[in-house]
């Protein structure tokens, strides 16, 4: 059950999620490179709107900025990013064409290029530009345009899977421009690779700092990930009780139906098949995601043939070691009660004691046989304490004694 292929592609993309979107943003937000000018110029006021999140006033800003200049570079590479930001790719593209035919040098351009593109979808067209954006003069704008040429170039390295090289990428663009989005970056990375524990530790110490909004988001939805991918970890290991506490873990970090899933896993692992086989109707029945409701129906199926074959084989045992217990049974009871007058007390107790003992084995054993899968501790108990009321029945003289007199 935890190496479901349908598992293991989660896997793969739950730690690329959260570098996807993070880098790409920052990427777009680092080339928004502020043109000299009075306060009041629409441009300036268009920067102070984009960074502010005010894409619809920044857009009609660098407008009115490109009115008054149209081969405005700053402004026309401005506005391709509100637009990229609305996805509105069509408009773009041709701006930022525009911007390097006007100046070949303008890696921002390049930047957002290959930032359109990732956002597309299509980063083996997003790759080239990128590259040349990391050809820029050591100012702060050209650090931060490099920097965030780095992180693109890291997400494009990560969808190909080369996570080393993603992580060297990374590494290049904090060491450039430190930032809490490298840092989530890096540690989605780590996470890909497997290197849980690293992940997670790094993750843990950007939700203590004083993140707030869609970062303090981000960070919690990856935490959640990587907790539920060392967990998968754990349970294909068998480390099953460490495996719930990650699960865990991920739900209460970011409530997820991936983690109900492996908290599922573990119950069916432990032999707990009615409640995971609860969990995975609820999942197939109930999740917005397809994914997981179509690898909850896979896991369904699994542990319910699973339990029904449990469920046969000690069905069969109940009834076949029941039937020869109760016979036995039967048989020393009855032979307890033809005690002479002499031992009728004795021969009273053992009768009463194995009708007692007979009852709750047998209450035992229709549990047993209506739950098989949940109960084999008490069927072995029931049995037990049966058996030996049984010996002692049969073993402990119930005719009187018949001492021969003298003649």
């Amino acid at each position: 059950m935890p190496t479901d292929h349908h598992i293991t592609r989660r896997r793969r993309m739950c730690a690329l999620t959260g570098v996807v979107l993070l880098v790409v943003l920052a990427g777009l937000a680092a080339a928004a490179v502020p043109a000299q000018g009075a306060a009041t110029h629409p441009y300036n006021r268009g920067c102070e709107a984009l960074a502010g999140g005010d894409i619809t006033q920044a857009t009609k800003l660098f407008k009115e900025a490109l009115k008054l200049d149209p081969a405005d570079t700053d402004a026309l590479n401005n506005l391709a990013v509100c637009y990229v930001k609305t996805g509105d790719y069509g408009r773009a593209l041709p701006l930022l064409q525009k911007v390097l035919r006007l100046n070949k040098r303008y890696r921002g351009a390049d930047l957002n290029i290959g930032a359109d593109y990732l956002f597309r979808g299509k980063a083996d067209k997003a790759e080239p530009p990128t590259r040349r954006a990391q050809d820029t003069p050591p100012t702060k704008v050209g650090k931060s345009v490099k920097a965030a040429a780095l992180y693109n170039l890291g997400l494009i390295a990560a969808q190909d899977r080369r996570y080393e090289d993603a992580q060297a990428y990374l590494e290049k663009s904090a060491a450039a421009v430190p930032s809490v989005q490298t840092d989530l970056a890096l540690a989605c990375t780590l996470s890909a690779q497997k290197d849980h524990d690293q992940a997670i530790a790094s993750l843990e110490k950007l939700s203590k700092s004083q993140q707030s909004g869609d970062m303090a988001k981000a960070i919690d939805a990856d935490l959640a990930a990587a907790y539920y991918l060392r967990g998968m970890a754990r349970l294909e290991k068998g480390d099953l009780d460490a495996a719930a506490a990650d699960f865990t873990a991920s739900n209460e970090t970011a409530a997820n139906d991936y983690a109900r899933m492996g908290l599922a896993l573990v119950d069916a692992e432990k032999g707990n098949d009615s409640a995971a086989i609860a969990v995975l109707t609820d999942l197939k029945r109930s999740s917005d995601t397809p994914q997981i409701a179509k690898a909850a129906s896979v896991n369904l199926d699994r542990v319910g043939n699973l339990a029904g074959g449990g469920a046969s084989w000690l069905k069969w045992l109940i009834m076949f070691g029941g039937g020869v217990l109760f016979a036995v049974q039967f048989y020393v009871v009855m032979r307890a009660a033809t005690v002479s007058r002499r031992r009728a007390a004795l021969g009273r107790v053992k009768v009463v004691l194995g009708i007692v003992a007979g009852i709750a084995t047998a209450a035992v054993f229709a549990w047993a046989f209506i739950h098989p899968p949940s109960t084999p501790l008490w069927v072995l108990v029931a049995l037990a304490v049966d058996v030996v009321v049984v010996v002692l029945a049969w073993w402990t003289p119930s005719a009187a004694q018949h001492v021969p007199r003298s003649a």
